[in-house]
């Protein structure tokens, strides 16, 4: 029973630190350490070591080189243009691969549009965000690879404060959710070519978009 207890105290831990870097509460660079985190979450530090090791294999802590401290990750555009690489590779795949998906892994797809219309009806941003980062997951679920699919929510996640500043500075438009319902009708229709065309024209809109924020080569952004 004591096990359990402390490895849902880990997991809230780490939740927290998570939510304290993706919020940007802890900023970029910031330095993370043991002793720091223990005293103020009110834990171990053999807790605290946990959930740091947890935020080190998901890419938001990484160990600075020269002082082996902890810190927060900080992207530079060239980090960015190689994530949306990767995704182009993964997400241009599962949408190749959902010419054999099942009828309820297709129907997964098109519950997460659904959600992005619902976001868009109430002018939920961080709600539109979600059920979009949610499609793209989806749309690599169809691969049915467990070891490709961590690989794209890594991939997100250190995109995700980034794409909801973006998202923030600007209303909710219904041409984002028209975009994705025609994505969603194509792969469904087992329009596959059509459907990737689709996808690409998104993902270099979206890198484009990022640039377009002032983030420049040699510029560290939040993530």
């Amino acid at each position: 029973m004591n096990k359990i207890q402390r490895t849902t105290t880990a997991e809230l831990s780490t939740s927290a630190l998570r939510k304290q870097i993706l919020d940007g509460d802890i900023a970029p660079g910031a330095r993370i350490t043991e002793d720091a985190m223990a005293q103020e979450l009110g834990i171990s530090r053999a807790t605290v070591r946990q959930a740091l090791n947890t935020l080190v294999s998901e890419g938001l802590l990484v160990r600075n080189p020269a002082t082996r401290v902890l810190e927060v990750i900080s992207l530079d555009a060239e980090d960015i243009a190689e994530i949306y690489q990767a995704r182009r590779v993964l997400e241009l795949a599962g949408v190749a691969a959902s010419q054999t998906a099942s009828h309820e892994e297709l129907q997964l797809l098109k519950l997460a549009v659904d959600g992005m219309r619902e976001a868009v009806e109430n002018d939920d941003v961080v709600g539109f965000v979600q059920a979009d980062s949610l499609c793209h997951a989806r749309t690599v679920g169809f691969l049915r690879s467990q070891i490709l699919s961590q690989t794209h929510q890594d991939l997100m996640t250190r995109l995700r404060l980034v794409i909801v500043r973006q998202e923030a500075d600007e209303s909710v438009t219904a041409h984002g959710l028209a975009q994705h319902e025609e994505f969603c009708r194509l792969v469904l229709e087992g329009k596959t070519a059509e459907a990737k065309s689709n996808l690409a024209e998104r993902l270099d809109a979206a890198e484009q978009g990022m640039f377009s924020h002032n983030i420049r080569p040699g510029m560290r952004v939040r993530l």
